[in-house]
């Protein structure tokens, strides 16, 4: 056992925050739990970062589509550093080792996580830890959105919240595929965000005649496929201004509104069509190796086209400052839990 594990087993107790009721933020909690101790195929995380990533936000409100036996730890997915395992042979592997990682059990806004040794993802020597906190859940997200368009065979797509970081990671990849993408935003500093990237076809919905606009823009490039963060109203609206054949595609519910606005034409006399996109049924779609490859370019691509920009740090102490930050500023980047930061940082 090494000198790390001694001193764990020693203390046997972590900082964690905790929540004790869905959708209510006066519940949470930041308290003192017995560290974890990891099964077999699984191994110990002490946690360098997490971010607060809008599924957090549905997790904690009760809207999303996992929910665990409460009191739980939030949190899905992290870095740090294996220090401990329960035993096996790729367990064992990543002991000592710099980690991207992922969880559906207990969460990551804690010091140290018990994650299943599949989960984990080995970082490449200048991939630093904050980095590599956010280098799953949107990354993988983007590179599926990528293999949709390339199955589907669209020209050309549309992505609504385009200032988000998903949506700039979008825009990202789509440009260097030289593939057609509308951005649909919201607010002025928005466009003036994407336009600073070299963005073309931007579409801001709080500007008169923002419907006609996009819907000039999806003829004019094509745009058959969107993927869309918002719904609500917006989600009839975008079928409504895309071509036939179309398919518009909700990944996120920032409306907080049910999907509305669609037109009963548009499906049966335009073969126009909105379905779901939910990453995790998604992945298991795939076979382990296209999983592996996904998930090794996420890791790979965090410096660049799968960047994320971090608007803010926060220590475990402060966990609802941080969530309330995020809430009011999505487009601005990841706000992170950093469980060694000093609470007066």
């Amino acid at each position: 056992m090494s000198q790390e594990n001694e001193k764990i087993m020693a203390t046997k107790t972590m900082k964690a925050a905790v929540i004790y009721e869905y959708d209510n933020a006066q519940t949470y909690k930041v308290e003192d739990k017995q560290v974890p101790v990891p099964d077999y195929g699984q191994v110990l995380v002490k946690v360098a970062a997490s971010p607060v990533n809008p599924s957090d936000i549905a997790f904690i409100r009760g809207t999303y589509g996992v929910k665990r036996n409460l009191p739980t730890i939030p949190g899905f997915e992290g870095s740090g550093t294996v220090v401990a395992t329960g035993g096996g042979l790729l367990a064992w592997r990543l002991v000592g080792k710099r980690v991207a990682f992922f969880t559906i059990g207990e969460g990551t806004w804690a010091e140290y996580a018990v994650v299943s040794a599949t989960s984990c993802f080995p970082l490449p020597d200048d991939v630093d830890l904050e980095a590599a906190s956010c280098a799953l859940v949107n990354p993988l997200t983007v590179l599926v959105f990528m293999e949709w368009i390339y199955q589907r065979k669209a020209k050309a797509v549309v992505s609504t919240a385009a200032a988000s970081q998903v949506g700039k990671m979008l825009y990202r990849l789509c440009s260097k595929e030289k593939i057609p993408i509308v951005n649909v935003v919201r607010r002025a500093e928005q466009v003036e965000q994407l336009e600073n990237m070299g963005a073309e076809h931007i579409v801001n919905t709080s500007e008169e005649g923002w419907k006609e606009l996009l819907k000039e823009k999806c003829a004019s490039v094509g745009a058959t496929l969107a993927f869309d963060a918002v719904a609500g109203s917006l989600t009839g609206d975008l079928l409504a201004c895309m071509p036939k054949h179309s398919h518009v595609a909700v990944y996120g519910a920032l409306a907080g509104e049910a999907c509305s606005n669609i037109s009963p034409a548009d499906i049966m006399f335009r073969n126009k069509s909105v379905g779901g996109f939910w990453l995790q049924p998604e992945l298991q779609k795939l076979s382990t190796i296209t999983v592996l490859k996904l998930t090794s370019r996420a890791v790979e691509m965090v410096r660049d086209e799968l960047k994320t920009e971090i608007q803010g740090r926060f220590p475990l102490s402060k966990l609802r400052e941080a969530v309330e930050q995020y809430k009011h500023n999505m487009s601005a980047g990841k706000v992170l839990i950093v469980p060694t930061l000093a609470s007066d940082s």
